[in-house]
């Protein structure tokens, strides 16, 4: 059974709802709309652990050392067996998100591989859940 945490904003609310409409045992998710890797480090850690995290992350922040730091910090605080970061549709971000998945050897699905109307959200997520439920 596929389950997980996912952890982020907007990207990982879809990609959680596509996720969790496939299989009777739901991910848990805290993710929400525009949030920050700044937020994200404020909110509460969650009581379990994981098998799996997803980590949606980058698109409302600038790309750079100070996302990176912020990045790594929230990794640093999370051990799962399996990490998979969002790489977001814009390029610098997905290099500074990249860049802190390649530090703690982590996977990456890179979203420019999926269609998106506003360059920031894919059109359909359920092609983001199948690529990462392979």
């Amino acid at each position: 059974m596929f389950e997980c945490l996912i952890l982020g904003d907007s990207t990982g609310v879809g990609t959680a709802q596509a996720i969790n409409a496939r299989y009777e045992r739901h991910c848990d998710v805290q993710a929400a709309e525009r949030a920050t890797a700044a937020q994200v480090l404020s909110w509460r850690r969650p009581g379990k652990r994981y098998n799996t995290c997803i980590f949606s992350m980058g698109s409302n922040d600038m790309a750079g050392p100070a996302l990176a730091a912020r990045l790594a910090e929230i990794r640093a605080q999370f051990c799962f067996n399996r990490v998979i970061w969002l790489l977001p549709y814009a390029r610098p971000q997905a290099y500074t998100v990249s860049s802190v998945a390649a530090r703690f050897g982590d996977e990456t699905l890179d979203l420019g591989r999926f269609r998106s109307r506003d360059g920031v959200h894919p059109l359909r997520y359920g092609d983001v859940a199948a690529a990462l439920l392979k």
